[in-house]
């Protein structure tokens, strides 16, 4: 183990990086480093100091299957063969989402990127796009739920008050980066106060005068699906 160590250490690779190569915990490859340097007479290193355990930190539970608790309408999609997200509210802070993904689009979304045929979760990204035109990049914040490929729908919590919000579902390359299938509609979520912010009747009616391009309160985002599954024509 100790040579697998060296030989990523001169690469500039970080004990965590190397623990996962190596399949084991943080605080063994530490260990075996410090035996090492010290075997080497290294003065810099502290061998009396204690070795540092780093355990993965475990994600609070923010999301469940829409057949626990109340069970929403799911409404039919309008094309069975398209590429479809939609959310709805459940309660003023809960989203209940669903979606239909075939089969097709996600074959050909692995043979784009070069992966394998095995079933893969869904990812569901949430974004907080309040008072923006969101472009897929300059949101506030996002959230990602991992969700089991055999599901349909499901339910997600934590949503904050007088906030907007929209969706995408896609899934995790073996990179780590996330590529969205498609996106959904746009929430609002309600005030709580009157001292929050609201939207102006004036800008409303600038908007509808033609004397801006678009009202500031108004989330503009576009449903899509990136890829293009016949040539010129999208699912």
């Amino acid at each position: 183990m100790i040579t697998e160590i060296i030989r990523l250490k001169e690469q500039g690779v970080s004990f965590r990086k190397i623990a996962k190569e190596l399949n084991t915990t943080v605080g063994k490859v530490q260990y075996q480093w410090v035996k090492y340097q010290k075997a080497q007479g290294n003065p810099t290193v502290n061998v009396g100091a204690p070795v540092e355990v780093i355990e993965p930190e475990v994600p609070k539970k923010r999301v469940g299957r829409a057949s626990f608790g109340r069970k929403m309408p799911k409404p039919r999609a309008k094309n069975p063969r398209a590429t479809e997200l939609s959310i709805m509210f459940s309660t003023s802070s809960r989203i209940y989402c669903y979606w239909n993904i075939t089969q097709e689009w996600i074959r050909h979304v692995k043979s784009h990127f070069k992966m394998n045929a095995d079933p893969q979760s869904f990812v569901l990204r949430l974004y907080d796009i309040t008072s923006i035109s969101f472009n897929g990049h300059n949101h506030h914040a996002y959230s990602d739920s991992y969700v089991p490929h055999t599901e349909s729908d499901w339910f997600v919590n934590g949503l904050k008050e007088n906030r907007s919000y929209c969706m995408e579902i896609g899934m995790r390359l073996p990179s780590g980066d996330f590529v969205a299938f498609t996106r959904s509609n746009v929430l609002h979520t309600p005030r709580t106060s009157h001292h929050q912010e609201y939207h102006s009747m004036k800008e409303l009616f600038e908007y509808e005068q033609g004397l801006i391009k678009e009202p500031k309160w108004v989330e503009h985002v576009s449903t899509y699906s990136y890829y293009v599954m016949n040539q010129g024509e999208k699912a």
